[in-house]
């Protein structure tokens, strides 16, 4: 199963509802990248605008992930103050499509190669209209993966079962990142706030249901199984390639607790 998890989960520690410090959250990611958990670890995620601060709260060897908050050009700027830091590696850049067509944002995006660009959609609404996929389309087709958000601080932030399983079920098998609200690996009610919180795994099986040919009808009774055992007995069962297809589409999702992932891996008998 280590193709499954190999670096799946971002370290999202500086973003709601973590809001740890940068200079806090560098020192743990640092430790999390040593740990025996680490091969499950993906690079630090940082907004645009604090990136310049970044070498001076760390010596070692860090990959970075930037956030983009003001568009392309604040991209360009962030990665430019790293060039006497080469001990800061950018491997992932992520920016919404926001008010520029996904043509528009593709033609201005300068990407080093080997870094990974993720393009947020926007929520689809009630159905997946043709303007949305023409944008998928057109993320995939520059060869970057498309996010989706499945999560926040407040509940209307959440897609349920049915819209997260349309939007998967549109973009499979492009590449897909998701963000916010994957803390646990199965479906959950949040302790504290109710909030009803997809499962990382739910999502895995899910896709490869739609993978193997499901429907979408069926990609959103995977995401409604709050039965551990059923959704880990269904992952041991795939064979690596089964596991390396399912990471070609989904690349993986943003935390801001790492370790919630990797204590629920290991209580499910998916991570040793």
């Amino acid at each position: 199963m280590s193709t499954l998890l190999d670096r799946l989960v971002d370290d999202a520690a500086i973003f709601p509802p973590g809001n740890a410090p940068l200079d806090v959250a560098i020192r743990e990611h640092l430790g999390h990248r040593s740990s025996a958990y680490a091969s499950l670890i993906g690079p630090l995620l940082v907004r645009d605008v604090d990136v310049a601060r970044v070498p001076g709260l760390t010596h070692e060897p860090l990959q970075i992930g930037v956030i983009a908050t003001s568009g392309p050009r604040g991209l360009e700027q962030s990665a430019a103050t790293l060039h006497d830091f080469p001990h800061v590696q950018v491997v992932a850049v992520e920016i919404p499509l926001g008010e520029l067509s996904a043509g528009e944002l593709v033609s201005a995006l300068t990407v080093p190669e080997g870094v990974a660009v993720s393009v947020e959609l926007p929520r689809p609404g009630v159905y997946v209209s043709d303007d949305w996929l023409a944008a998928a389309d057109e993320i995939a087709v520059a060869g970057f993966q498309a996010k989706f958000r499945t999560g926040g601080v407040e509940p209307s932030a959440y897609p349920d079962e049915r819209e997260l399983a349309m939007v998967l079920a549109a973009l499979v098998p492009r590449q897909l990142k998701l963000t916010a609200g994957l803390h646990r690996a199965v479906r959950n009610t949040q302790a504290g706030t109710g909030f009803e919180q997809h499962g990382f795994v739910n999502v895995m099986v899910a896709v490869h249901r739609l993978l193997a040919g499901g429907t979408a009808d069926e990609a959103a009774e995977v995401l409604a199984i709050r039965d551990g055992a059923v959704l880990a007995a269904d992952v041991g069962s795939w064979s690596d390639d089964d596991a390396l297809a399912v990471r070609r589409t989904f690349r993986g999702f943003g935390c801001c607790g790492v370790t919630e992932p990797y204590e629920d891996l290991l209580e499910l008998g998916l991570i040793a």
